[in-house]
């Protein structure tokens, strides 16, 4: 019957749903947002509320002013959501309230610090283009952060910019996903948005950038006139314009960059060596990020991850940045006082882009002003030399800014309000108007007290009292049995168990001067706060220049104290194709290991001598470990940090690969082998003699004879074709018999203690002698019948049988022999512990874990 005659309210929430599809609608009635249908049904599972029902119809709501909360992990879970104000109510509560929808919050275009990850950027991208010649644009609309650029790689190019930006949402031509090349857009995580190509017109999209930049031509951001870069640009603006009413007067400047202007790393590099994500869970726990941040600012440990995952591509800028972190590296109280005043900036960029957009509240603006004294500061501790400003005009930056505090300390409260509607806001002595009407109202005030003193006198009750409520104003409260003595001039207005409440004309006068006068007062105040918002406002282009500063500083810092705290030295930079490291350290493995436990290897590659180094050894041994520190080592390097080290000379690399591990990807439909030659495909297409290549198990994932071929003819191609830095692991020893004037034989080194196979970790020259594949899998917990039976294959196969017998047949079965302990169980036990997550361990799971503890050692004694 409901859905037949649907009522009007119901007919005005189908109206806005209709226009926001993609999107939940959060619809305001009373104190509460309610929603309905699919997004009742959706929003109720994700959220854990709870469903009920309308006329029939599914609904479940939230509290208005716990909005917040629910709208940030909507905005997690990759939903849209659309705000539907009452904009009107109904006259004499009859009738339906006006609604509009207000405001559309989406992942990728929020500038409420609320839903914003401190040390990320937010950024919204948008793709067109053609699959072999895609392009590419993003903008972080919380810093005003805009850039593009053109990639002649294809999606696979593509991948990468998604990889490094890795964007919340994604704005996309909507006829390219009826091409193959874009599906894998719809694979992601990100919320994809898909626009008419309409929206994607040259001319209207010139005509936008050149209304947002104020300029008659774009020749001066790198854009020519057909440029395939502005429909993609001016897509993105219009499709923010949208969302947020026009207001991007923050966005001044668009970076158009070159594939070439960072260093190149791929899709699966960045997940590979753990960069800012982890494999495990995808947090920023027990990465490179993690290991190296030592950053006191949201500004500097956004700047950190960028630089991390864009770090420098000549030798010429990394060697700069090493020069000023060592500057800062030997002045330790230089670097300590920093940090002090640096811990004390607040997140100058993201305050900039909310006053640019008309929502900084008082005490944002009070934190521009505090982080620009802090500012000052920080340019007094480190002297100009040390700070870094493209304008090179640092006097003329500080003084304007230097305007900017004084304004908010003469204008605002030391502890205003976030409201406009309660006043609270301007400090005493900035307004003549305002000045006055305080003093009427507290001289209103004075008046009051005067006139309870009258009346306490006249009536001779010492119990009278003067109090206030919302409803009925100001009023004279007596107890009951003091009622009877009240004259007639008191009009009774409230009855209450205890007492009875009153006024009086006297008193209604004295209410209403008061009363006004604080209505003018809140108007005042208001509009006093915003014309001091509009001056800030002129300062934004200013405000974001010095949060690069700020940032930049920071980002040295954290470098020059990650050298203090763990040891770094500083690299030296080459232009040649080089990688010598001398007893170099995993940056993140040795942080988890007791201190000075991490065992270091040493390096050397170059295209003079050795530059393919070909690793072989067991499981468990290190090689893995190895190999990411290399790859480690070099990109810290080239993005201006110190290394873990006692000497590296690092030739810069264009591009760095990591394949290792196996992993499938079915929504690609993609098994592990697959995934694996594809990574091995992109490295062999995509590397060059300036690369650094880092292989590990390929051809693993096939037959045994397959994949020893894939792997030779692999080693081959590189050697005679790409010759990048290369180091390939790998278990198939037939491998080291490969002969090739810049190849080496380097392996994990295995010893022998009483009668104990153990692992030193350390890498050595020559192949390994065997995989001790069998005795790894005992380490794992395979039975010892298995285990047995595996080493009686191994040594004699033509002996092994067809593998016939019955599980069940104990009589036939051969003897079981016990295994040589070719293992330390010491170190399993050591290595689990590491692993341990004790803050997810149950008591029980604890207790269990040291029983099986001392189950393995009591097994190897």
């Amino acid at each position: 019957m409901a859905a037949d005659a649907p009522t009007p309210m119901f007919r005005q929430y189908a109206e806005h749903k209709e226009k926001h599809k993609d999107a939940v609608l959060f619809f305001r009635m009373g104190d509460f947002y309610e929603m309905f249908r699919s997004d009742a049904v959706e929003v109720s599972r994700l959220l854990n509320l709870t469903l009920t029902q309308r006329q029939g119809i599914p609904m479940c709501g939230i509290p208005y002013h716990a909005a917040g909360n629910y709208i940030s992990r909507l905005l997690k879970l990759g939903r849209k959501i659309a705000i539907c104000e009452q904009i009107e109510l109904p006259r004499d509560g009859k009738g339906l309230a006006r609604r509009e929808v207000i405001e559309v919050v989406t992942p990728g275009t929020v500038v409420d610090d609320n839903y914003l990850e401190e040390k990320s950027n937010n950024y919204l991208a948008a793709v067109a283009g053609e699959p072999d010649s895609p392009v590419f644009a993003c903008v972080d609309l919380s810093t005003g952060e805009f850039m593009a650029t053109r990639l002649a790689g294809g999606t696979d190019a593509l991948r990468r910019e998604l990889a490094r930006t890795y964007p919340r949402e994604i704005v996309v031509r909507e006829s390219l996903l009826e091409t193959d090349g874009y599906v894998f857009l719809m694979e992601g995580e990100a919320v994809l948005d898909r626009l008419p190509d309409w929206s994607f017109d040259a001319a209207s999209a010139e005509e936008t950038l050149k209304r947002q930049f104020g300029t008659v031509s774009l020749k001066g951001f790198g854009l020519k006139d057909d440029d395939p870069l502005i429909p993609v640009c001016g897509a993105i603006l219009d499709y923010l314009a949208e969302q947020h009413k026009g207001l991007l007067p923050h966005i001044r400047n668009l970076n158009v960059y070159g594939e070439d202007d960072s260093v190149g790393l791929d899709e699966s590099t960045i997940r590979n060596l753990e960069l800012v994500r982890n494999l495990q869970d995808g947090g920023s726990g027990f990465t490179l990020l993690s290991a190296i941040d030592h950053t006191k600012t949201s500004l500097g440990a956004r700047m950190l991850r960028r630089r991390i995952l864009n770090p420098l591509p000549d030798a010429g800028a990394a060697s700069a940045v090493h020069e000023r972190v060592e500057a800062l590296y030997r002045e330790q109280g230089m670097l300590s006082s920093l940090r002090d005043v640096l811990a004390g900036v607040l997140d100058l960029e993201r305050l900039a882009a909310r006053t640019a957009m008309d929502r900084a509240h008082a005490k944002d603006l009070l934190a521009i002003g505090a982080s620009l004294s802090r500012a000052e500061k920080m340019r007094n501790i480190a002297g100009d030399e040390l700070l870094s400003d493209p304008d090179g005009n640092l006097d003329g930056l500080f003084g304007d800014l230097e305007q900017t505090v004084r304004l908010l300390d003469d204008a605002l409260l030391d502890d205003p309000s976030i409201l406009l509607t309660e006043g609270r806001l301007i400090r005493d002595g900035w307004d003549e108007e305002v000045d006055r009407m305080r003093e009427i109202r507290d001289r209103g005030r004075a008046f009051l007290n005067d006139y309870i003193a009258e009346e306490k006198a006249a009536t001779g009750i010492s119990s009278l009292k003067l109090k206030f409520n919302r409803i009925l104003g100001y009023f004279i409260e007596v107890p009951k049995s003091q009622s009877e003595r009240m004259p007639e001039r008191f009009r009774r207005r409230q009855s209450l168990t205890g007492s009875e409440r009153y006024s009086s004309d006297r008193l209604d006068e004295l209410e209403a001067e008061i009363l006004s006068v604080g209505d003018r007062i809140v108007e005042r105040e208001k509009e006093l706060f915003l014309d001091v918002r509009e001056k800030v406002k002129k300062s934004v282009p200013d405000l974001l220049r010095m949060a690069q500063l700020i940032a930049d500083i920071d980002l040295i810092q954290c470098f020059a104290h990650a050298a203090t705290e763990h040891g770094y030295i500083r690299p030296e930079m080459t232009e040649e194709p080089v990688c010598v490291i001398t007893n170099g350290r995993h940056p993140v493995v040795e942080q988890h290991l007791p201190h000075g436990s991490f065992v270091p290897n040493s390096i050397s590659l170059s295209h003079q001598e050795i530059y393919f180094a070909l690793v072989t050894g067991p499981n468990m041994a290190g090689k893995s470990t190895v190999l990411r520190q290399v790859a480690l080592i070099t990109l810290m390097a080239q993005a201006g940090s110190f290394v873990p080290a006692e000497f590296a000379r690092i030739g810069v690399a264009d591009r760095i690969f990591c394949r290792v591990g196996a992993s499938d990807n079915l929504a690609r439909g993609e098994s592990t082998f697959l995934v694996e030659m594809n990574e091995t495909a992109n490295i062999l297409r995509n590397a060059t003699s300036r690369s650094l290549v880092i292989m590990d198990e390929v051809g693993r994932g096939t037959g045994t004879a397959d994949g020893l071929a894939i792997a030779r003819a692999v080693c081959e191609y590189l050697l005679h074709h790409k010759v990048p830095r290369t180091l390939f692991a790998t278990h198939y020893l037939e491998l080291t018999a490969m002969s090739h004037t810049h190849l080496a034989n380097f392996s994990m080194s295995v010893t022998e203690e009483r009668g104990t196979v153990v692992f030193p970790k350390t890498l050595v020259e020559g192949p390994a002698q065997a995989s001790y594949g069998i005795h790894v899998a005992s380490l794992a917990g395979l039975p010892e019948e298995v285990v047995t039976r595996a080493m009686d294959v191994m040594s004699d196969p033509a002996a092994a049988g067809d593998g016939d017998s019955q599980p069940g047949a104990e009589a036939a079965a051969p003897a079981v022999r016990s295994a040589p302990m070719l293992f330390d169980p010491k170190e399993l036990v050591f290595e689990e512990l590491l692993n341990l997550d004790t803050d997810a361990m149950t008591p029980l799971e604890a207790l269990t874990a040291i029983v099986q503890w001392q189950k393995d050692l009591l097994s190897g004694s």
